[in-house]
């Protein structure tokens, strides 16, 4: 999902222009093999590079005390059992597949009514279900249009949606937000801030959270769009009153960075939504975790990370028979447990070091020996945002350093001088090892390509020799370079 830099799919409206900041989308995947992409291509991917380490230094959450990662576990939403369940009979479903946490997507006005909270609380109780959240029916609540008794109708149909989550047990009740078209002028962005300071309110005072989600439609779809409403958070209401909804499908799908986004919602996340996206076919929305290209393995790092503590709700469609779960547990269940095999700073030594090597990173080292220098950006990539210590350089040092040795096999000599530079200077802070990489090894033999690349210049760079990259070693194992 990160890759060089194209033009973005959708126009940023910032909810607040005069703040600047990186919309962190993303685009389509370039090949990586020599020649098949141009100098400007290198330059974009280390521009964007660089320009993602200014930003997420400064993203609301990112120094917020949160020092240890929280339990995260699976949820499911009612949605995932569409169209053919109804709503009410989600707590049933779900308990038969081992999940006990439920949200409840609204699809009917009908499922409004004091009446249907009645039987969706009883099936509950009687299924032994936890009703987690509510999901609201978008176009149901149109609070926002411009003809008066639309917006009335939508608005109290809202407040109806409250007291069925407050009847239910619901801690957190999920809305859209405003579209983008609707918070194109000032007015519209202050309407918008008012509606949702009124929303928040009336929540707290029914004792649950307003969520605002990511949707790629909405208001929100953007990283930016997220810092600016985050920092006027403090004037909308407490974080008891509101907070975000995580959606790493929709931020893909909006051709946002998730890590990014997850890090701009800082410490206000109050619900988490789970499906999976295919770069290659983007028209297969809401896939179940697992079928697509989302990183899991990181994500769910991150997530724990960000100080979140609750349930992840799977949207992607699960069917009527165990198939699809079972699949989905294989896969999400074994990265909670690799989150979580001890307590929360058991993994850490009394300077706040992680003490082994990430999966991820461990893939990416494979596929630096391999030489498949774009294939270990994307992977490391990943693990480098989801990492919020110090230790998150030295992923970032291996990255540099595998994509400067991409450009320089592909004629962008700027780049790669511009990349091994960087890469060789975070690495250094990490010597003479760290985390059982030979660290003193790979900066030394790093330093000798990058000065033969800096004597031959932009109108050589060809004549660089590929055969003098190194290789990533690892205390204790053989030479990767011997078959």
């Amino acid at each position: 999902m990160d890759q060089p830099q194209e033009p973005t799919r959708a126009r940023i409206v910032p909810l607040f222009p005069d703040h600047v900041s990186a919309s962190g989308s993303s685009s389509r995947r370039v090949t990586g093999s020599r020649h098949d992409n141009d100098a400007n291509a290198g330059d974009a991917m280390a521009d964007r590079l660089l320009r993602i380490e200014a930003v997420t230094g400064d993203l609301p959450g990112e120094h917020e005390g949160i020092d240890h990662v929280r339990s995260v576990s699976l949820g499911v939403s009612s949605g995932a059992f569409f169209p053919h369940t109804p709503s009410e009979e989600a707590p049933f479903i779900a308990a038969e597949r081992g999940l006990t946490t439920i949200e409840v997507m609204l699809q009917t006005r009908g499922e409004y009514t004091p009446e249907f909270a009645e039987r969706l609380r009883a099936n509950a109780e009687y299924a032994g279900v936890t009703i987690h959240s509510i999901h609201t029916m978008e176009p149901l609540h149109p609070m926002l249009d411009r003809y008066p008794r639309r917006a009335e109708e939508g608005r109290e149909l809202f407040r109806d949606g409250i007291a069925l989550a407050a009847a239910v047990g619901a801690k957190v009740l999920v809305w859209h937000g405003a579209r983008r078209k609707q918070v194109e002028t000032e007015e519209g962005r202050e309407r918008f801030l008012a509606l949702t300071r009124e929303l928040a309110g009336e929540c707290g005072e029914a004792g649950i959270t307003l969520g605002l989600e990511n949707h790629a439609i909405s208001a929100l779809a953007q990283v930016r769009d997220v810092v600016d409403l985050a920092k006027r958070l403090g004037d909308i209401g407490s974080q008891r009153e509101i907070g975000f909804v995580f959606d790493p499908f929709q931020a893909a799908e909006a051709g946002a960075n998730p890590f990014m986004m997850l890090a701009a919602m800082g410490n206000r996340i109050v619900n988490v939504h789970i499906s999976d996206y295919s770069e290659e076919n983007p028209g297969l929305r809401h896939l179940p975790p697992g079928d697509g290209d989302l990183p899991w393995s990181a994500l769910i790092r991150a997530i724990a990370g960000s100080g979140y503590s609750g349930p992840m709700m799977i949207e992607g469609p699960l069917g009527t028979d165990d198939e699809a779960i079972t699949r989905v547990r294989r896969k999400i269940d074994p990265l909670i447990r690799s989150v979580f095999p001890f307590s929360p700073d058991e993994n850490r030594d009394a300077e706040d070091r992680v003490l082994e090597l990430p999966e991820g990173v461990r893939q990416g080292i494979a596929l630096f020996n391999e030489r498949r220098f774009y294939e270990q950006h994307e992977v490391i990539e990943h693990e480098w945002h989801a990492e919020r210590g110090p230790i998150r350089r030295l992923y970032q040092g291996i990255l540099q350093v595998g994509v400067g040795f991409y450009h320089a096999l592909n004629g962008n000599q700027k780049g790669a001088v511009l990349l091994l530079t960087d890469g060789v200077e975070k690495l250094s802070g990490f010597l003479p090892s760290a985390l059982g990489i030979d660290t003193a090894r790979l900066v030394r033999e790093t330093q000798s390509c990058l000065d033969s690349i800096r004597l031959l210049g932009l109108t050589h760079i060809d004549a660089f020799d590929g055969s003098s990259i190194p290789f990533i070693h690892m205390a204790g194992e053989d030479d990767p370079n011997t078959p």
